[in-house]
């Protein structure tokens, strides 16, 4: 079965909806670009953003870096804001989580 951006939609609309060529306009870091993204989004939309990136660390951690750019054809080069594919979604889930919190 080839997994799609229909698997994860929430995560393939934030990725192409913020993490874009021009993501700048947003803001310089992730804690900013999702606070930006958390303004204009429900609660439900952040928690299944949380619950998509849990799945697909689980479903693809053997191969994250090169599923993550199959699936979502990236704009950007992950590594201007993380060392790792793995560090960039964990951090995204890291800053919705704290919100949620507030």
């Amino acid at each position: 079965m080839r997994v799609t951006k229909n698997d994860y939609p929430e995560l393939a609309d934030l990725m192409s909806g913020w993490f874009h060529q021009d993501f700048d306009i947003e803001g310089e870091t992730v804690p900013e670009i999702i606070s930006a993204f958390i303004a204009s989004s429900s609660a439900n939309q952040c928690e299944s953003i949380m619950s998509e990136i849990l799945s697909f660390i689980q479903e693809h951690n053997e191969n994250l870096s090169e599923y993550f750019i199959q699936i979502f054809e990236p704009d950007i080069e992950l590594t201007e804001f993380a060392e790792t594919t793995k560090a960039f979604l964990e951090e995204i889930y890291n800053c919705l989580n704290e919100a949620r919190k507030q």
